[in-house]
């Protein structure tokens, strides 16, 4: 072929996966499944979305992944999902934990506490929502020990996904490359 004509060859069409169930059984023996997105209303989410509410943080997209490390080799901490959609945009879930420490008041050198949003707060509600965002943030500093079933939740700023993706990528312990999930049939 002539190096100035142009190709008729036709790209290639990647092949979508559809929003929903979604499932790893990891290189070191882990299997691990999660609904990408997984609904707010979601009951594991109960309590982080409460506090988010009432600090006013801003709103987040959720994975609540079931690791089931029994039959693993090595301990996971699910660094981080990446999802890719058809025009190549990526949206990285990462460590729950991570949105919370942005929800939280900050304690300022003015002696005050202050939501993300501006609004400044008296000590007693400042000390309450301070101490209850360090709980939350405590109890998703997860990792699934081999030999070990828990749930890890991940979040994302990004807020508006799409409803099929190219590829959906997941990092079990936060080391090399990402291994693929694919939907759950049936």
């Amino acid at each position: 072929m002539d190096s100035g004509t142009a190709s008729t060859e036709a790209t290639p069409t990647p092949t979508l996966l559809p929003a929903g169930k979604f499932q790893l059984n990891t290189q070191s023996g882990a299997k691990i499944t999660f609904e990408l997105p997984t609904p707010a209303t979601d009951p594991a989410l109960a309590k982080l979305e409460a506090y988010r509410e009432k600090t006013g943080g801003k709103p987040v997209t959720y994975v609540v992944a079931d690791v089931d490390n029994r039959n693993g080799t090595e301990m996971l901490n699910m660094y981080q999902i990446n999802a890719f959609d058809k025009e190549g945009r990526e949206y990285i879930f990462g460590a729950v934990w991570h949105m919370i420490d942005l929800w939280k008041p900050t304690y300022g050198s003015d002696y005050k506490y202050t939501l993300p949003g501006g609004k400044v707060l008296d000590d007693a509600t400042g000390d309450a929502l301070s101490n209850e965002g360090t709980e939350l943030y405590n109890a998703n500093l997860d990792n699934a020990d081999v030999a070990q079933r828990l749930k890890i939740i991940l979040a994302s700023s990004d807020v508006d996904l799409p409803t099929e993706f190219t590829r959906v990528s997941v990092q079990p312990s936060g080391a090399g490359q990402g291994e693929d999930a694919l939907p759950v049939q049936g």
